[in-house]
């Protein structure tokens, strides 16, 4: 019966131990930032464009001339991907029966250097156009030589 008793204490060492880790653990927060905004209506002022810059440590994107409806207010969903950013436009809120164009803007931060592929959908989840951008690799501020 003893060598029973032996046996036992590390198993119940080893139950303690995986019980009291979390199974399921809650996934780290994104390693980025974003916000966006939109000009409100321009009439209808031109072509559709899209335009990709990085400056520091965050990426902005403008789409130009975007075609929505004019009471709407229009949001931008950034989702993360294995080479970089899908933005989709999403009108939300009133609608009204007029159209116009308006500038839709997206600063995504927080990033670490390196070259990042960005996507933007529109509501309909239509492609308005990609492009690469490549953001530099954030100088931490310490002394120069």
């Amino acid at each position: 019966m003893m060598k029973y008793k032996i046996g036992l204490i590390p198993l119940l060492f080893l139950v303690f131990v995986a019980c009291g880790k979390d199974k399921n653990p809650t996934s780290s927060p994104p390693s980025f930032g974003y916000e966006s905004f939109h000009s409100g209506c321009k009439g209808t002022s031109g072509t559709e464009k899209l335009t990709i810059n990085s400056s520091n440590d965050s990426i902005q994107v403008v789409h130009l001339n975007a075609h929505y409806n004019s009471c709407a207010e229009i949001k931008v969903e950034v989702k993360k991907t294995d080479y970089g950013f899908d933005l989709f436009e999403k009108d939300e809120g009133t609608t009204c029966e007029g159209t116009c164009d308006s500038d839709v803007t997206t600063i995504i931060h927080k990033l670490s250097g390196g070259t990042y592929l960005i996507r933007v959908f529109d509501t309909g989840r239509n492609s308005v156009g990609q492009g690469y951008v490549e953001v530099q690799p954030r100088d931490d501020g310490g002394p120069q030589g």
